[in-house]
């Protein structure tokens, strides 16, 4: 009895008190909100969506950090996709929260190919490195040619030609993404 008389009383207070969160919720702006990180389940969830589900048994990578220039860590995951029939990839997601929401997009950038997107060499030893760069305002506008975009690049490195960079921008462009390519 005593046991029963416990557990209505935590269920009780569990009840009031989700109550209280959902009358908070429900009375407060949507400014009064800040937007989660993007955790682990929701990349590996993505990954999931976007490549298949058998995408995360490859070896990848993971940054962790700030790509967005909005204060909340995002998280970027890249592997070498073999399976594809046009040849081997190197598969590059990156996941955010825009306007509260989670959103990815995925790149597959090809190795060994003419295309100014292409990776130089598909090196079967080691994969590219996945890495971040953090440019003055003045290189955005005056390299990169866009002073708009968040100074935090995202790089992919074969170390035999220039890193492919990937920039966000708030604005999408006009195939409706937000990562924007750039290569020297």
């Amino acid at each position: 009895m005593r046991n029963l008389f416990v557990a209505t009383l935590l269920l009780g207070t569990s009840l009031t008190m989700l109550q209280a969160d959902a009358q908070e919720a429900k009375t407060a702006s949507p400014n009064d909100t800040v937007a989660a990180p993007v955790t682990a389940n929701d990349l590996y969830r993505e990954m999931r969506i976007q490549a298949g589900q058998y995408a995360a048994q490859n070896r990848h990578q993971v940054l962790v950090g700030d790509f967005t220039c909005d204060d909340i860590n995002d998280q970027i995951v890249g592997w070498v996709d073999r399976d594809n029939p046009e040849g081997p990839f190197f598969d590059v997601l990156m996941v955010t929260r825009l306007n509260g929401q989670l959103h990815s997009e995925f790149k597959q950038i090809p190795f060994a190919q003419s295309e100014q997107y292409a990776l130089c060499i598909d090196d079967k030893t080691a994969p590219p490195v996945m890495s971040w760069q953090v440019n003055d305002p003045e290189y955005m506008r005056d390299v990169i040619g866009n002073g708009d975009l968040c100074n935090i690049a995202v790089r992919v490195d074969d170390f035999m030609c220039d890193a492919p960079q990937f920039f966000w921008s708030e604005k999408p462009g006009e195939s409706g993404e937000h990562w924007m390519f750039f290569r020297n």
